[in-house]
């Protein structure tokens, strides 16, 4: 996706959020990556790779012998991933700026795909799908990990004004033509682009206060609550409320926060004899 269409940018703010967010979620990437399979001497692509940070781990995971296509379409993400692949001497990263939406890779180039909250930006997430089958070789794998059912969202003691936030993402993210409840259309997607879904898993985490997790919410609404109020989708009394609220509750030792359920999917090409 474009910078333009990234809904939190590209700015230094985004990316230390998104190296964050990748460290809290990094098990769950890691457990994914296992059942899909991903192995050394593979070549996988990561689609709508961002700053870059699962695409280091994943090259590492494919070590010298493999190789990773890092594909997003801001440039800026791009060159974060370039010099982080430097510093760490991972020289089998392939960045590539292309909208996932109408990449182009030879057919058959690919062992694997990974799409981590890619496909719920995307105005048109069954062409991305459609492009990555295309890549795959016969026996190739897509892994996903994106948003369903975004309201299951939940701050116990019970948060209204959370409830009223999480209203004003989704309806931010449709503005924008995405989908927080994408991961519900995903099989269907893989299905009619000749893909066959081998798991479908949820993943629902709950944090408490003080936690690494309970600070990955924290993170992302400090930085988009106020553009929520700046598109008219808030007022400010109810930024004041949520703002209120959550700070009681980071206060609170009986409070925990459940996370958006996030859907992992795997599907995979079939072989040429089915």
């Amino acid at each position: 996706m474009s910078a333009n269409e990234y809904l939190l940018g590209d700015r230094d703010e985004e990316l230390a959020r998104l190296a964050f967010q990748h460290r809290v979620w990094a098990r769950q990437a890691y457990a994914l990556w296992e059942r899909a399979g991903f192995a050394p001497g593979q070549t996988l692509l990561d689609a709508g790779c961002g700053p870059g940070f699962a695409a280091v781990e994943l090259a590492t995971l494919v070590g010298p012998a493999g190789r990773v296509i890092a594909v997003d379409d801001s440039q800026r993400f791009l060159n974060h991933l370039e010099g982080l692949g430097r510093v760490l001497g991972r020289d089998n990263i392939q960045t590539l700026r292309a909208d996932v939406q109408r990449l182009e890779l030879p057919p058959g180039s690919l062992d694997g795909a990974y799409a981590r909250w890619l496909l719920c930006f995307l105005p048109r997430p069954e062409d991305a799908v459609a492009a990555i089958a295309r890549a795959l070789r016969p026996g190739g794998v897509f892994a996903v990990s994106d948003y369903f059912h975004y309201p299951g969202i939940a701050l116990a003691p019970d948060g209204p004004a959370l409830r009223r936030v999480a209203q004003a993402v989704e309806e931010s993210w449709r503005i924008r033509g995405g989908d927080l409840d994408v991961a519900g259309r995903v099989p269907g997607m893989m299905r009619r682009c000749g893909l066959r879904v081998r798991d479908v898993r949820p993943i629902v985490r709950v944090a408490r206060p003080g936690s690494a997790l309970w600070n990955w919410p924290t993170t992302f609404f400090s930085g988009y609550v106020p553009k929520l109020v700046e598109m008219g989708l808030l007022t400010r009394q109810e930024q004041a409320d949520f703002e209120r609220e959550w700070a009681e509750r980071s206060r609170d030792p009986d409070a925990f926060f459940s996370t958006p359920p996030i859907y992992d999917i795997i599907a995979e090409k079939p072989s040429l004899r089915g």
